[in-house]
């Protein structure tokens, strides 16, 4: 009696520990949350000794709510930037590298991106490869006037997993033949 409730408690074992474990919702949520780290900035380059930059900036508005300064004009060999920031972009405004510094090229964050929602779950018929489409929603910010192609409210992305021994795991960016042959 007590060798059968042995093979019992290891057949039980066997079956359920080898059941496919799935992939729901809140597993692929979690690990794309891991994997890209939502929120993330939106960002955009402000070209600030480009008069055409300038131009687009100056229609924008920037102006006129107190986030920027425009020169309409300035004589040759003056140093002086087209485009100035108040101390009211401040808090908009994103480290610069030094050799755009150097450009007179300032990062400006346009919008935050996060996570949205997860839309489909395609599990292939093999049950260690899935597709997953998610949303992400942007929330713009005065900047976004600065872009001349408006940005979209929301993305669609697509990702895929594949099912390892310890659980699924999110792949870096392939095309989606290189994933089925995978």
């Amino acid at each position: 009696m007590k060798k059968l409730s042995y093979i019992m408690t290891t057949v039980i074992l066997m079956f359920t520990g080898c059941q496919p474990i799935t992939l729901d919702e809140k597993l692929a949520t979690a690990l794309i949350l891991e994997k890209y780290h939502y929120p993330i900035i939106v960002d955009h380059d402000i070209y600030c000794n480009d008069p055409d930059h300038a131009y687009t900036i100056l229609k924008s508005g920037l102006v006129e709510k107190g986030f920027v300064k425009v020169l309409k004009s300035k004589k040759i060999g003056e140093t002086i930037s087209f485009v100035s920031f108040t101390t009211a972009a401040k808090p908009y405004l994103l480290p610069t590298p030094p050799a755009d510094k150097i450009s007179k090229i300032q990062r400006v964050k346009v919008a935050d991106e996060t996570f949205g929602a997860i839309k489909e779950i395609r599990v292939m018929s093999s049950d260690n490869k899935a597709i997953v489409g998610y949303t992400t929603i942007r929330k713009k910010n005065v900047f976004v006037a600065a872009i001349k192609n408006s940005l979209k409210d929301t993305l669609s992305h697509e990702v895929y997993f594949i099912r390892a021994d310890d659980g699924w795991k999110l792949l870096d960016k392939k095309s989606e033949i290189e994933f089925l042959s995978y």
